[in-house]
Order: structure tokens, then sequence, then C-alpha cells
């Protein structure tokens, strides 16, 4: 699909951004000045105040923020496993927005994810196949079970599986369903570097030939500029930069001082 970006400004959080309009591309979720509180009077905490944007069909999006910013609130949020406090999360893909349509449309990968003690691989992939209803030929699963290096421990408990095995096991079931938008929390955690290589090359290609959408939470730099087109930034639960990526994928050492100088 070829896209065009118009580059723009917008006054964020009383700061310059640059901001991405999509002028073809359809949006599938909008968040609309999302707060989320926890305690109550003077225990209160705003955890997220006043987010907005848009995630759009075949726009890759990077979230960032340092620890607390309110990234991981926010994704919860958009899954459903958190309720927002105010404000409003939209569904554009689907028609019915019945929850449980929602989230078969979405897919998660999780930093720590924990499993079912004695529940082997195995049997966790075919749950999950039958759970979503996946049509997926067994030519198609081998080759994926390949391509994530699977075979070598598909017959193992899945709560036993070293740190890079499990990761490689997360983003397999995140992706399996071929989902509208997929969630990927730090992917590169655990994984050797050619593994990682390998990943995102062979994520970004079946994302397009699938129609998924990525949203990454990340702080990789080389992970970011290859596998996004967009980035927001979020400070003490605020978006603050809601920034196009394309001339910092030229100049990779720009991208990473700027992060430097805006995430803290």
């Amino acid at each position: 699909m070829n896209r065009k970006i118009i580059m723009n400004t917008k006054k964020i959080a009383n700061k310059e951004a640059a901001v991405v309009e999509n002028t073809t591309s359809k949006t599938l979720i909008s968040l609309k000045n999302i707060r989320k509180e926890y305690g109550k009077n003077e225990t209160k905490v705003m955890a997220v105040d006043g987010v907005s944007f848009n995630i759009n069909e075949g726009e890759n999006l990077a979230l960032i923020g340092a620890n607390g910013a309110g990234k991981t609130t926010t994704v919860e949020m958009i899954l459903g496993i958190n309720k927002p406090t105010s404000g409003t999360i939209s569904y554009l893909f689907s028609k019915s927005g019945k929850a449980e349509d929602v989230k078969k449309e979405l897919g998660i990968q999780f930093q720590d994810s924990t499993y079912p003690q004695y529940i082997s691989v195995k049997k966790l992939i075919t749950f999950i196949i039958n759970a979503y209803n996946i049509r997926i030929s067994t030519q198609e699963l081998n080759s994926l079970i390949k391509t994530f290096k699977i075979k070598s421990f598909y017959n193992n408990p899945a709560a036993s599986l070293s740190g890079g095995q499990t990761q490689r096991l997360n983003i397999f079931l995140s992706l399996i369903h071929k989902p509208k938008v997929v969630f990927l929390d730090e992917l590169s955690t655990g994984l050797d570097i050619t593994t990682r290589n390998d990943f995102k090359d062979f994520i970004k290609q079946y994302a397009i030939d699938n129609k998924m959408t990525i949203v990454l939470i990340s702080h990789d730099v080389t992970e970011i500029l290859a596998l996004t087109d967009r980035m927001i930034l979020l400070k003490k639960g605020k978006v603050v930069r809601d920034i196009c990526l394309k001339d910092f994928k030229k100049d990779p050492a720009s991208f990473q001082k700027y992060l430097e100088d805006n995430l803290n």
C-alpha cells in the first residue's frame, strides 16, 4: 500500500512536535483524552493524563517512555486489561464492537509471561489455534515453528523454558492468528544478536504480508527504526512527542541523541 505522509507542527505539552498525518490509511484504534488514576484523595496518582492518539492501518508505531511514563498502563487499557478512569478508546476495525471480537484481532507479546505448569509448548500452541479458530495449514505452522526455532523444545513444558526460548514462544503466539494490531514489548529481550536481526526482518515482512500493524514498546534504537514509522513519546502520563521517523532512519545516531535529550 502506498501511503502519503504529511509533516506538520503541533503544540504538545507546550513543545513543538512533528505529527504524522496519514491521509490514506484508515484508523484502527483511536484514543481520546484517556486518563487513569490510582488511589483516592491525597494518595491519588495519575498514571495516564489525557492521552490522545490514533493507531493507523499499516503505520507501525513505537510507544516510548521512561519507567513510570504511562506506556504500559496505556497499552493495558487498549488491550482491555485495565479500564480508563475517563476518556474513550474506539476500535474502528470491529463491526460489532464486542469485547470478544476486538480481542481476537489483537496480538500481545508481553516481556514477561507465565504459563501453566506441565502444559507442553505443543499443547499450548494447539490451544491457541483452537481458541482463536485459526485456519492454518500444517505446512505454514511447521514453517513458523522453524522460523521461531521452537522445534527443539516443542514437547517441553512451557513453564520450563529459558528466557530466550520463552521470548521466541511469546512472539510466535502473538502473531500466529494474524491480528489486526500486534503489541510487541521489548522484542529483543533474551535473544542473541543473530536471532534478533532475523526476527526483525521476518516480523516486518510478516506484518506487511498479513496486513498487520505493529505497536512496539522498546528502548532499542535499531529495533525502533527497523520496525516502526512513527514514535509517540510519553512523559509523566502525557504525550510530549508524536513524530514521523522517516528522516531519523537515515541517521540512527541522531535518533539516539534525540531520545537521550527528550526521554528523561
